[in-house]
């Protein structure tokens, strides 16, 4: 292999690795003629359809932005969460995934307090060996939980990372989200960048956001009867809508540049 393959291909979790993006390919793939009878008849693909590479390979790809920008580029320009987490706060992720972003948040954080909840066991599993492994279980503590039935309680600092646009209803998502932020808190919200018209959506990454889309992101919400927003359904304009039907009081969109994500501090 040539040397200047092996950043993008090889080290997992590297500022350049793309390897993540590869695995999630093929996975997007394997329901295919699912995909196609339901553009045929209606609904939607769920997530329990997606091979286990799939899962793997969103992991390794939300790995790399939480690992090389999360601590050290997008937090200064939070400084009120940061003075939260230094101050021991507490923190919980809705839909955490495999848990990385409370963990690499964990290690920066060592007095605060963090919590990730996820809808599939598998994934909290993951994320608590990755815990063990990186010594940070003491303070971070993961568990299977479904935020459309309810919150598990009140935090300092709430955070969903590319999760809103997924969700069968993300007004109720935010409105759970709002009772789960304390009065005083902060609601971190990362998503897709994208634009109010489709057609608008400009660059390298365009294309791969809307067969996302297609692939997993609207038909997985679909499946479940949801609003199917997708991949570029949650433009600015809607994070604010949502935000305010859901009785959040303001929205400031952080001034980060990155080729697929949006990034908002979002207040009661």
């Amino acid at each position: 292999m040539p040397e200047e393959h092996i950043p993008a291909l090889v080290e997992v979790g590297g500022p350049l690795y793309q390897g993540g993006l590869f695995k999630m390919f093929t996975g997007f793939m394997q329901p295919y003629e699912e995909l196609i009878e339901a553009f045929q008849k209606g609904g939607g693909i769920d997530y329990s359809t997606y091979p286990a590479d799939f899962w793997k390979g969103l992991e390794h790809n939300s790995c790399v932005r939480y690992k090389n920008l999360l601590v050290s580029q997008w937090l200064p320009e939070m400084p009120d969460v940061q003075a939260k987490l230094e101050n021991g706060g507490t923190f919980a992720d809705f839909g955490c995934g495999a848990g990385r972003s409370s963990i690499e948040l964990a290690k920066a954080f060592p007095r605060a307090k963090f919590h990730g909840y996820d809808l599939w066991p598998e994934n909290i599993d993951n994320a608590r060996k990755t815990a063990e492994k990186e010594g940070v279980s003491d303070r971070v503590q993961f568990e299977v939980h479904d935020i459309s039935k309810g919150v598990p309680g009140q935090f300092d600092v709430v955070a969903t990372f590319d999760l809103i646009h997924d969700m069968a209803d993300p007004k109720g998502g935010l409105k759970a989200l709002r009772q789960a932020c304390k009065d005083d808190g902060i609601y971190v919200l990362m998503d897709v960048d994208c634009t109010d018209d489709p057609a608008d959506n400009e660059g390298p990454l365009a294309v791969f956001k809307l067969g996302a889309s297609l692939h997993f992101c609207m038909t997985s919400s679909l499946s479940q009867g949801g609003m199917g927003l997708g991949t570029v359904g949650l433009p600015e304009s809607k994070v604010k809508e949502f935000s305010a039907e859901a009785g959040f009081s303001s929205v400031r969109r952080l001034p980060i540049e990155h080729p697929l994500n949006a990034l908002y501090e979002i207040r009661p």
